[in-house]
């Protein structure tokens, strides 16, 4: 009997010894924040930014207009690395009108300027057809593809006839340039995770989300049957 307690108590005291070995160092750490810029240091591994739920996000859709890089990621829209407005229905194509960036979507037509100011929103109370499928250029004027068929407009945008063309330019999704991809890996993820931050999670168990609540029971269970355990143990020898 002995023996099996001996045995079960040396198990326990290894887990409960690397358990507080881990406090110990991980609290030194955090005594010494300042010391060690733990505060000011970043980590940007790709495991550890999806665990904090930063991980980078998938283009919906991309286009290229001109210099421009038109996205967008759910509802939000970019130009380049910076968000212009809210759209829930999808950017389908984008053309540039002499200084006017103008985006297709199944309803309307979202303008910006050159800088990514949102100048209007057409739709069909202007005459801008409806069921869109795509934009395109002819000879320098807009055409839409919808489901009723091709119409073409002026600069202007507020007139548009309906009729059958070749040659269309039509706007055509495209791979995300690298550069403007890093741009936005900064805007979802920042600079990453602070060194300080990992350290106290791992400290205070949530480094592990809701399963570092069970793992701190677990190491309590632990520390009361060592406990325990030793002190049945120290009995048996003074009797």
């Amino acid at each position: 009997m002995n023996r099996k307690m001996r045995s079960l108590h040396r198990s326990m005291g290894a887990l409960v010894a690397l358990f507080v070995l881990m406090l110990a160092v991980t609290g030194i750490l955090l005594n010494h924040t300042s010391d060690f810029d733990l505060d000011k240091r970043h980590l940007t591994w790709d495991w550890l930014l999806d665990h904090y739920g930063l991980a980078n996000a998938e283009a919906d859709a991309v286009y290229l207009l001109d210099r421009h890089t038109i996205s967008q990621f759910g509802s939000q829209v970019f130009i380049n690395a910076k968000p212009v407005t809210q759209s829930h229905v999808p950017i389908l194509g984008g053309v540039m009108i002499d200084d006017l960036m103008v985006l297709a979507t199944e309803d309307a037509l979202l303008l910006f300027s050159p800088e990514g100011e949102f100048v209007e929103r057409m739709g069909d109370s202007v005459g801008v057809p409806a069921m869109i499928q795509n934009i395109g250029l002819f000879h320098g004027d807009p055409v839409v593809q919808t489901r009723n068929g091709m119409w073409r407009s002026d600069f202007m945008l507020d007139q548009w006839e309906q009729l059958s063309l070749n040659g269309v330019g039509w706007s055509e999704p495209h791979a995300m340039p690298s550069l403007v991809q890093d741009e936005l890996s900064q805007y979802f993820r920042g600079n990453g995770v602070t060194v300080e931050r990992v350290v106290l999670d791992i400290h205070n168990g949530r480094i592990l989300g809701k399963y570092g609540v069970w793992f701190a029971d677990l190491v309590g269970v632990f520390l009361v049957l060592i406990s325990l355990t030793g002190l049945w143990l120290w009995l048996r020898r003074r009797l």
